[in-house]
């Protein structure tokens, strides 16, 4: 329970702390409260769940992405004004009451490790990237069984500056009982993560449900090279980079299916605990407000105690050539 010498202790911290910091200590509880919403559309039961594809394939959405998706983008629009530039996955055709959110005093505590440079960014100077319920596929699959897939399912938020992911809030609301929330800032490092794996294992994580021959392809080099002794097929891309701040060696998806939202905070986490992520190719991703929305060459996610370049050699030319980098801005892609 929150005293009012804990609230005026939050309060000055949050007048002291740069823009950054107080957009990431927001940032944690809009996450947590998007979670919060997800979990109550799971108990009504009516996911109201439509196809957005058009191309025949599948791309589900419920009413737990829409819902979310006008939560957090109107809760930081609140917090911090339209001057914000937002992309988020889902159009917001939900509307829901907004209450009044706090702020992380953990965020807030690490304020003084920002350096210049962070301390220096603006409201006008960041694109924030929004997945409102990463995993879509495996929260429709779950919603009658209320199996494991859950586990799966995270609410993204990722903060770029000049084209690069800096920032990011990973919160799983299936986690336990509470949920659980992981964030980083580049140059800062991450939280909210324990760190499980055996020295022994090379686990490399991919697709579930969108499988192809050249990930499989990808797949079979790295076994060849002995950089694989388990495959873990899961869902989300937030999830699949948890596991890479876990106990899994790389997140390989040798597909241009992913998009910008899926990757931006997943790569900031990444980044801030000493991992990478990279295109197949080893190619930056560009998060610019231009960036086209697709992910075209592919990704390549590596822990903190990987060599990213070795995986990188190792994956085949053909699947590189297979998946060439388009026009990082967005001309003719969505």
């Amino acid at each position: 329970m929150t005293t009012n010498s804990d609230s005026a202790e939050i309060d000055s911290m949050w007048q002291n702390s740069c823009f950054l910091t107080r957009l990431v200590a927001h940032s944690v509880r809009v996450s947590e409260a998007a979670g919060g919403l997800i979990k109550s559309t799971m108990s009504g039961g009516d996911l109201k769940i439509i196809n957005k594809s058009n191309t025949g394939g599948q791309d589900l959405q419920t009413e737990a992405d829409r819902s979310a998706q006008y939560l957090i983008e109107n809760s930081l629009q609140k917090k911090f004004g339209n001057r914000l530039k937002i992309i988020g996955e889902e159009d917001v055709t939900s509307k829901v009451p907004l209450s009044e959110l706090g702020v992380s005093k953990d965020v807030l505590e690490i304020d003084a490790k920002c350096s210049e440079a962070l301390r220096n960014i603006k409201e006008e100077d960041v694109v924030i990237w929004v997945d409102p319920l990463d995993g879509t596929s495996e929260f429709a699959q779950a919603a009658k069984t209320k199996s494991p897939l859950l586990k799966q399912v995270t609410v993204l938020i990722g903060i770029t500056h000049n084209g690069s992911a800096i920032a990011g809030v990973i919160h799983q609301p299936y986690f336990s009982d509470e949920g659980r929330t992981i964030w980083g800032i580049k140059g800062v490092g991450s939280f909210g993560v324990h760190y499980t794996r055996e020295d022994t294992e090379r686990i490399v994580v991919t697709t579930r449900s969108h499988s192809t021959q050249l990930v499989q392809d990808a797949l079979d080099a790295l076994e060849h090279k002995h950089l694989l002794t388990r495959v873990d097929r899961v869902g989300g891309a937030g999830f699949k980079v948890i596991r890479c701040l876990e106990d899994a060696a790389a997140y390989v998806f040798a597909s241009g299916g992913c998009k910008k939202w899926d990757t931006a905070a997943p790569e900031a986490i990444l980044t801030a605990a000493g991992g990478k992520l990279t295109d197949i190719s080893g190619r930056p991703l560009y998060y610019g407000a231009d960036a086209q929305k697709k992910n075209t060459g592919g990704v390549l996610a590596t822990a903190a105690w990987i060599n990213h370049e070795e995986y990188l050699h190792a994956i085949p030319e053909a699947v590189k050539n297979s998946l060439p980098e388009k026009d990082p801005k967005s001309q003719g892609s969505k």
